[in-house]
């Protein structure tokens, strides 16, 4: 534990408690520091500011901001630092282990990650609102924990996970199927840049990688192409057709039509000449 005075919360009744001991702001592990010691739950630490050392087994494990280290119960942990130097960091001490395989040590060990800046501002805020529910005891608070527990091994999760690029290939079908289940789209690129979720010069990279074309282009041919098998059909009229396929003017799919395939979208037949 750190010495008397330093911010920190234990509940008096640990047996109804998820999380069993929360701490937050400055340390001098250098001039107070905290002689190994094995825990009755999973330790989070959480270095925000400083380069203090956890020592495991008489061995220092070397820290710096962003750096997370996850203890299980078996392992028996302390830290030091320089003296003089000051540290911040935040420790959550939880009953139950991490709800993601990747975050659980082995019996005994422990888990270092490296997190970014963001992921580091995300986990402040999980501390905050561990303080905030504490402070109330009850049915809320308990549940409040259990999904602030749930967030800390997500974001961490995440950030052990490889970060690897989207298969384009993928990407590209998926863009296609988009199109072919919405001939009637007239405005193709935005609605695909929001489907997708990338700017327009990313699709438009994407449709010439795998279409040779552009996403306009490829829209059109398939329009047109649903067109020609309705028209083909019988079964519906050329106004019918231009208003399923979002012309909100028949003669300006007719128009589109014959500058497509050479002939008017009135001929019974759709061979092409």
């Amino acid at each position: 534990l750190p010495p008397r005075g330093r911010p920190r919360w234990m509940p008096k009744d640990p047996a109804s408690w998820e999380l069993l001991y929360l701490s937050w702001g400055s340390r001098w592990m250098g001039d107070q520091p905290i002689p190994q010691a094995m825990h009755d739950g999973w330790v989070y630490a959480v270095i925000l500011d400083g380069a203090p050392d956890a020592v495991v087994g008489g061995v220092r494990v070397r820290t710096k901001p962003g750096s997370v280290i996850i203890f299980h119960p078996d392992c028996a942990y302390g830290w030091v630092d320089k003296p003089g130097r000051e540290s911040r960091m935040m420790t959550w001490l939880w009953r139950t282990p991490p709800g993601h395989s990747a975050l659980q040590p082995s019996p005994g060990g422990y888990i270092h990650i490296k997190v970014n800046n963001a992921t580091l501002k995300q986990l402040v805020a999980v501390n905050r609102a561990c303080c905030r529910e504490v402070a109330v005891p009850g049915e809320m608070a308990f549940l409040s924990l259990r999904r602030a527990h749930l967030d800390m091994d997500l974001l961490l999760a995440a950030s052990m996970k490889q970060v690897r690029p989207p298969d384009s290939s993928y990407r590209a079908n998926l863009a296609l199927q988009f199109l072919r289940h919405n001939p009637a789209e007239l405005h193709p690129a935005r609605r695909l840049c929001e489907y997708l979720q990338v700017s327009p010069s990313v699709l438009r990279d994407l449709f010439h990688k795998h279409f040779k074309s552009s996403p306009h282009a490829v829209a059109l041919g398939l329009r047109m192409g649903r067109a020609k098998d309705l028209l083909a059909s019988g079964r519906l009229s050329v106004k019918e057709i231009a208003y399923r396929l979002g012309y909100q003017h028949p003669n300006d799919f007719s128009r589109g039509f014959k500058a497509y395939f050479g002939r008017s979208a009135r001929l019974k037949s759709t061979k092409q000449k």
